[in-house]
């Protein structure tokens, strides 16, 4: 388990847009525990392109609120060294590049936080630069 935190992969947080309740669950325990929670813009961007792109979809409020927790932080490109840094993370994520795993990525580096996911494997082949991975086991189990 990450000391500092964790930054949500787009798994999660598409599990999250979807109202997976024990997802958002274990998610305020996080949370509770004094755990940072970091909520990638890029990986809003891709999730709402997944869900149709409307508000409709209903997923932005539990998104939203993961962000606002007491822990929760929105990660926003800050400006550009930001950008910069994140030409970088995809430069090293090789042939899978997708900007919103660079983007998870940049932040953990940064933060020295866990990448959280629900799928370990779409990471394994990856060069993450020192990041580490934590695997949500499912909640229901």
């Amino acid at each position: 388990m990450s000391t500092r935190g964790y930054v949500l992969d787009t798994t999660v947080v598409s599990e999250v847009a979807r109202g997976d309740l024990p997802l958002i669950t274990m998610l305020f325990e996080l949370d509770e525990r004094g755990l940072q929670l970091m909520v990638p813009a890029l990986v809003v961007a891709a999730v709402a392109a997944e869900m149709g792109g409307g508000d409709e979809t209903g997923f932005l409020p539990a998104v939203r609120g993961i962000a606002r927790l007491e822990h929760g932080v929105y990660a926003p490109l800050g400006g550009f060294d930001d950008a910069l840094e994140l030409g970088q993370a995809a430069a090293r994520l090789s042939h899978k590049r997708l900007w919103e795993d660079a983007h998870t990525v940049m932040l953990a580096r940064r933060e020295s936080a866990d990448i959280l996911t629900l799928d370990a494997g779409r990471w394994s082949d990856l060069e993450l630069d020192g990041a580490r991975v934590a695997e949500i086991a499912d909640p229901d189990e």
